[in-house]
């Protein structure tokens, strides 16, 4: 091997890395934008603790996962290499394979993504406030025999049925950008209508908690 496809080897070797790392800020990118979504919600002061361990260890797996992957590409280079064939080639054959207009319209998938990100997380906030501002109300207003977890309650699973259903709606979203996502996109549709159906049922049976409450007050 000369001097020019050795460098060459070097740089693909080098391209192969650089995706693993690449991957790796993805997903923290990812995992910081969901847990900055708790910040805004009622519970989380109250569960800070155990949201910043959970936050904390996650974190740590990816680095694991990041050593993993690095370690695991590192010896399939080295392996490829060892067996005469070359990463360069490697690389223009899966190139080639990417479809004519492709890196367009994964530009303009990037700019809808972060549109959609950024309009959930102003929209967010505005419905956190709201919900929050209208918990405090019910609370001073309850009824003499109305208990005030029940009202915690109610507003803490509105808090998160918003909360999930917004980013789970953003992860379908963004599957939908990508066709080999295909089967991704479904499992999150059907997750999605499992965790809505789910939510209103435990809302429903909070609301019918409250208005025996308010009966039992008012016999």
């Amino acid at each position: 091997m000369d001097i020019s496809n050795f460098y060459e080897e070097v740089i693909a070797f080098g391209i192969l890395l650089f995706s693993v790392v690449a991957l790796y800020f993805m997903l923290i990118w990812h995992y910081r934008f969901a847990f900055g979504l708790m910040r805004n919600t009622s519970s989380y002061e109250k569960h800070k603790a155990k949201i910043e361990k959970a936050k904390e260890y996650l974190f740590w797996v990816l680095k694991v996962l990041l050593w993993l992957g690095l370690t695991g590409m590192f010896m399939f280079g080295l392996y490829y290499l060892s067996e005469g064939m070359s990463l360069k080639a490697l690389l223009l054959e899966l190139w080639t394979k990417i479809p004519e207009g492709f890196w367009l319209e994964a530009f303009f998938v990037i700019i809808r993504i972060a549109v959609i990100i950024t309009l959930s997380r102003y929209v967010l906030k505005f419905v956190y406030a709201f919900l929050s501002k209208n918990e405090q109300r019910a609370i001073e207003n309850r009824c003499d025999h109305c208990r005030e977890i029940t009202i915690v309650k109610l507003y803490t699973r509105l808090h998160n049925m918003v909360k999930y259903t917004v980013l789970l709606g953003i992860l379908y979203r963004i599957t939908l950008f990508f066709p080999f996502l295909d089967v991704a996109s479904r499992g999150l549709w059907m997750l999605l209508i499992m965790y809505l159906t789910v939510s209103v049922g435990l809302l429903a049976v909070n609301g019918l908690t409250m208005i025996k409450e308010k009966r039992g007050a008012l016999s």
